[in-house]
């Protein structure tokens, strides 16, 4: 099977040869131009040769165009500081409007993903990824706890910021449509946690929200919803009209891909760990987290992959590792034997 043959078939429940697998993460000295971006997403497939490409750019682009900004220090493997952000208080909601969905950090990744697409071999899906409205506007913030406090004592400000950013993000999720991405990957980041709203909080802040972005991008083939963080809502999700559902599904306080395969409308992405400890070779590890995935989802409807961003020092051994068991398995003749 081709790439995209294995992933289309891995979405849709269909017999395949072996679930299709990949990978992403940061390179945070390389992700401040589309040229650049481009460049790190296409080395790191061609050094695994993944099934499919989520491009991952950085975090902040969603809410540039409204003058948040981070302090780069150029080191590969050092996360960016936050240098400004707009929302001090909550006068600053009104300055929160629409913004060209084509313009600035929008229209840079719209190129990234033209690009991207004209240099992947055809056969290899690629998806972009953004961000709900509702965790646009947790990044216009110093830190979340100050969007919730906003959404109590200035609902109607916020809300009035909610939807300018959910029609800016409509015309930029359609956009990238138009540039080749056959979908978007939906990030929720710390929203859809109990930590942070409880499931009726979120229907009433942030379902209407990502409902309206992924209806902008209905017609591509390859939607995906992620799910951050732990005590997720995914289940709460689970009928969000997207292809796959991705999670960190090793976080004893999220649910299994066992638990929640029967449960949701589309197919399960994770089942491998994405934290500090892809850093360290432990090859055995990962194997061992591989085949608990496989047996918990018979390798049906579930595509390969980290719960989240891995980190930018994660072993290269591991994640040959993790490839080479993806390439071992063949699921009509040759199951993964101990």
């Amino acid at each position: 099977m081709t790439p995209r043959d294995r992933v289309w078939a891995a979405l849709q429940g269909e017999a395949l040869d072996r679930p299709p697998v990949s990978f992403w993460g940061h390179s945070y000295h390389r992700e401040s131009s589309a040229g650049d971006l481009v460049e790190a997403t296409l080395e790191f497939h061609r050094e695994y040769a993944w099934d499919w490409v989520k491009l991952n750019p950085r975090k902040h682009y969603h809410a540039e165009p409204w003058g948040v900004s981070y302090r780069y220090s150029g080191i590969a493997n050092q996360k960016p500081v936050l240098e400004a952000w707009p929302v001090h208080g909550a006068a600053d909601w009104a300055a929160i409007g629409g913004r060209a969905h084509d313009g600035g950090a929008l229209g840079e990744q719209i190129e990234a993903v033209r690009m991207l697409r004209k240099r992947l071999p055809a056969d290899v899906p690629m998806i972009e990824t953004v961000f709900t409205p509702l965790a646009v506007l947790g990044e216009m913030v110093a830190e979340p706890g100050e969007l919730r406090l906003h959404m109590r004592m200035n609902p109607v400000a916020v809300r009035a910021a909610l939807e300018a950013v959910t029609a800016t993000f409509e015309k930029f999720v359609r956009e990238c449509v138009r540039a080749g991405a056959e979908g978007i990957y939906l990030a929720t980041v710390d929203w859809a946690s109990r930590d942070l709203l409880s499931p009726e909080e979120y229907r009433e802040w942030a379902r209407p929200f990502d409902l309206r972005v992924l209806a902008a991008a209905a017609g591509a083939p390859f939607n995906v919803l992620h799910v951050c963080k732990r005590r997720n809502l995914l289940l709460e999700l689970a009928d969000y009209p997207v292809s796959a559902f991705s999670w960190d599904a090793n976080d004893p306080l999220n649910p299994t891909l066992a638990e929640a395969l029967p449960r949701l409308a589309g197919a399960a992405m994770g089942g491998i760990s994405f934290d500090a400890s892809l850093s360290a070779p432990d090859p055995e590890r990962f194997v061992a987290e591989y085949r608990r995935a496989l047996g918990e989802t018979g390798g049906r409807r579930w595509l390969t992959a980290p719960g989240c961003s891995i980190p930018p020092s994660t072993s290269p051994v591991n994640l040959k590792t993790i490839r080479s068991a993806a390439l071992a398995a063949r699921l009509a003749e040759e199951p993964l034997s101990d």
